[in-house]
């Protein structure tokens, strides 16, 4: 990675995780940006009065885990790239920083909507039980014995809080993915840029700087691109063309 990521985000104010808690959008709309990562400078050069960063115990490019879980044939995973309009993803977040460990739903809705419903957890407790079983059930269509890992991911993210608009961004690098926790492929130089917000506006916050830029809203999903790096019989037509695009971007063959 080129770019001096932490010089840059030095620029910010800080805000603790209590206080960007208060601006958490679990009822939202998503849009996902994809750029090289060198151009993350010019991108954020002039953000910092209007955005404060989320910092824990004083780190701002913090580290996510990610497990993801599907039916053995891989049925949220074809629900996606077949553009199904409600579709779900269940997965297991931990914040290795703070400890902290979600099962989560996430549900897409028509008009682009997403819900995000999760439980806490913990590593000791074991994965198949009532509480896991009662939670997958109520808001998924799925069984959780019906269930398997899929997929690991890591990476590092950034998250900016707007002072003023109901306005979340997360800046994701650093992105791995596994099968089986002991190899691992990378994604490239490439950064993941989210917005999440109450209603979808161009004309404010994030939106409008990355169109100054010439960047545009792209289908971006990290469970997809992953099982599609590495099931290569799941590496339907659709995600053939979106794995080129990535290659294009990171300017690798």
């Amino acid at each position: 990675m080129s770019v001096d990521l932490q010089h840059l985000l030095n620029h910010f104010e800080p805000i603790s995780l209590d206080a960007a808690d208060k601006a958490r959008l679990m009822n939202r709309v998503d849009s996902k940006f994809v750029v090289p990562v060198d151009k993350l400078e010019e991108i954020l050069e002039g953000t910092w009065s209007d955005y404060q960063v989320l910092s824990i115990k004083g780190e701002r490019n913090l580290p996510y885990r990610t497990r993801y879980l599907d039916t053995p044939d891989f049925a949220m995973f074809n629900a996606h790239v077949n553009g199904k309009l409600n579709r779900y993803k269940i997965r297991f977040r931990e914040y290795p920083l703070t400890g902290m460990r979600f099962l989560e739903s996430k549900f897409k809705m028509n008009h682009n909507r997403t819900i995000k419903k999760r439980i806490s957890r913990r590593e000791r407790i074991p994965e198949e039980n009532e509480v896991e079983d009662q939670f997958v059930m109520e808001q998924t269509p799925y069984n959780r014995e019906d269930l398997e890992t899929k997929l690991y991911n890591r990476f590092k993210r950034v998250s900016l809080v707007h002072k003023t608009v109901n306005e979340r961004i997360t800046i994701d690098t650093d992105i791995f993915f596994s099968t089986d926790k002991k190899h691992w492929k990378a994604l490239g130089d490439l950064a993941v840029i989210e917005l999440k917000q109450e209603q979808f506006s161009r004309h404010v916050g994030f939106t409008r700087i990355l169109h100054r830029h010439g960047i545009r809203p792209v289908g971006f999903s990290k469970y997809c691109i992953g099982v599609s790096m590495l099931y290569p019989d799941r590496k339907i037509n659709r995600m053939k063309q979106k794995i080129r695009m990535l290659n294009k971007l990171t300017k690798h063959p």
